[in-house]
């Protein structure tokens, strides 16, 4: 589990078997690793877990199942030819990771005195990208009745990055869509 993608083909050559027994419970992450989409597993989990995050004054959640960890920014190394969204990319534990301007990708506008300080780094499908935020909010423990998967008619963002809404109090929360801004980078 802590060798990464790719770990099972390291593990057979050393010999060591990575079965798991029948009667054990399925893991999210690794139901992850097989490539089911990340909405589809989305919609059919009872309950979710999510991380709370700002950028400007505009609140977005992302799946901890697809969350790696949080750290806080750090120098990138700009890319020549990548798309305007792309800052550049870092060398998080040995894995060149892109980072995504993720207030840009969103379209969502902020005073100049904000910036952005950290970065969330996900993991898809054999791949590690990094969103560039303003902060950290909260987790989230939902149920799938407080999720509205139909979004593209309460949204005046650009929703081709946000997969539903989170339905809190009186607040309408987006859920950002991790398998669409992997396919956006590698597009």
């Amino acid at each position: 589990k802590y060798l990464g993608v790719g770990a099972g083909e390291f593990l057979h050559k050393l010999g060591i078997s990575t079965e798991t027994a029948p009667d054990a419970a399925p893991d999210l992450h690794e139901e992850m690793s097989a490539e089911r989409p990340l909405d589809e597993v989305l919609r059919n989990a009872p309950e979710l877990q999510m991380v709370g995050f700002f950028l400007g004054d505009q609140e977005f959640t992302v799946p901890t199942i697809a969350v790696q960890e949080v750290i806080r920014t750090m120098p990138v190394s700009k890319l020549p030819a990548a798309p305007p969204i792309v800052a550049g990319v870092i060398n998080l534990r040995g894995k060149v990771t892109p980072l995504v301007r993720l207030r840009d990708l969103l379209e969502v506008s902020a005073p100049r005195e904000t910036e952005d300080k950290f970065v969330i780094v996900c993991r898809r499908q054999g791949l590690q990208v990094g969103m560039i935020i303003e902060r950290v909010h909260t987790m989230y423990h939902v149920k799938q009745d407080d999720i509205d998967w139909g979004i593209e008619q309460h949204l005046g963002i650009n929703v081709d990055f946000v997969a539903g809404l989170l339905k809190l109090r009186d607040q309408l929360i987006g859920i950002v869509s991790v398998d669409r801004i992997i396919a956006s980078i590698l597009s």
